[in-house]
C-alpha cells in the first residue's frame, strides 16, 4: 500500500533521532558506575546519588527529544504532498499522523529507559521482555492481516484507513508497553541501589 510505505518513510526518518540517548547512557553510564564502585557505605551513597541525579537529566533530555519529534510528526500533513499526487493516499497518510505523534512524544522516553537498562547491564530482564514480545507481537499484527483479508466491505478506500490504522494501534500500544516497563524497571533499580547504599545510615 502506497500510504504504508510513506508512513513508514517518515518513521524509518525520524525514528534514529533519539538513538543518542540510549547510545550516550550505554557509553557513559557504566564508567560513572566504576568510578564510585568501592565497597564503602560513603561511596555507595555517592553513587547512588549520582545515578539518581543522572537518571533525571536522562528523563529531562528525553522530553526535549520527544518534544522535537512530535514537532516534526505534526510537519507530515505539510510534507506528504511531495511524496504522493493522489488525494487519497494523502488522506491515508494523515489518519496516522495522530498515531505516530502519541508514539514520537514518548519516543525519547523509550530510548533513554532502554539505554540506562543497557548500561548496568540489566540484560535478563531486557532479553526475557524482547522474548515475549517476540511472540505477542507477530501474533496480534497476524489477527489484523487476517481480519483485513476476510473483511469484505463496498467502500474501499475506508477499508484502507481501518487497516493502516489497525496496524499503528498495535505498535503504539506495544511502545507504550514496553516504555511503561523500561522505566518502572529503571526506577526500581534505582530504589534497590538506594536502599541498598542507605539502609545502614537509617538503621543506626
Amino acid at each position: 500500500m502506497a500510504a504504508q510505505q510513506i508512513v513508514c518513510s517518515f518513521f524509518y526518518t525520524f525514528i534514529p533521532i533519539a538513538d543518542s540517548l540510549s547510545l550516550t547512557a550505554q557509553s557513559f553510564l557504566p564508567a560513572l558506575m566504576m568510578t564510585n564502585n568501592v565497597n564503602n557505605d560513603n561511596n555507595k551513597q555517592v553513587r547512588a546519588k549520582t545515578l539518581r541525579h543522572t537518571i533525571l537529566n536522562f528523563l529531562k533530555a528525553a522530553g526535549l527529544f520527544g518534544a522535537a519529534l512530535a514537532s516534526m510528526v505534526a510537519t507530515i500533513p505539510l510534507l506528504v504532498r511531495f511524496f504522493t499526487s493522489d488525494p487519497a493516499v494523502a488522506a491515508l497518510v494523515n489518519s496516522v499522523v495522530p498515531i505516530l505523534f502519541c508514539i514520537f512524544v514518548f519516543h525519547g522516553v523509550f530510548c533513554a529507559s532502554e539505554g540506562l537498562l543497557l548500561a548496568q547491564k540489566d540484560l535478563i530482564f531486557l532479553g526475557r521482555m524482547y522474548a515475549a514480545y517476540f511472540v505477542v507481537v507477530p501474533y496480534f499484527m497476524q489477527r489484523i492481516k487476517w481480519m483485513a483479508s476476510t473483511t469484505t466491505t463496498a467502500a474501499t478506500g475506508a477499508a484502507g484507513v481501518v487497516r493502516l490504522q489497525s496496524v499503528w494501534i498495535v505498535f503504539i500500544i506495544y511502545q507504550y508497553i514496553r516504555i511503561s516497563a523500561w522505566v518502572s524497571r529503571v526506577a526500581w533499580l534505582q530504589f534497590k541501589t538506594e536502599r541498598d547504599a542507605f539502609h545502614n545510615e537509617t538503621m543506626l
